[in-house]
């Protein structure tokens, strides 16, 4: 049997992080798609959805009326 020849890996100290070539393009998805609820009407400008499966008398801020 003979001996296993190897690259050897340098310290972690010496390598960087390689930059992601995708990220970008993640993030200009990601915002596409947000811009997109937003003007669907679904989500509000900071991310939360946007109920309208109560009546208009029962969202928040308005007047209740239980009807009595």
């Amino acid at each position: 049997m003979t001996k296993l020849k190897t690259f050897s890996i340098p310290p972690k100290s010496k390598q960087r992080p390689k930059p992601d070539p995708h990220y970008p393009a993640a993030v200009e998805r990601s915002k596409e798609a947000a811009r997109r609820l937003q003007d669907a009407g679904i989500v509000d400008a900071q991310g939360r959805r946007i109920r309208k499966d109560l009546p208009t008398d029962m969202r928040e801020g308005q007047d209740c009326d239980f009807g009595g």
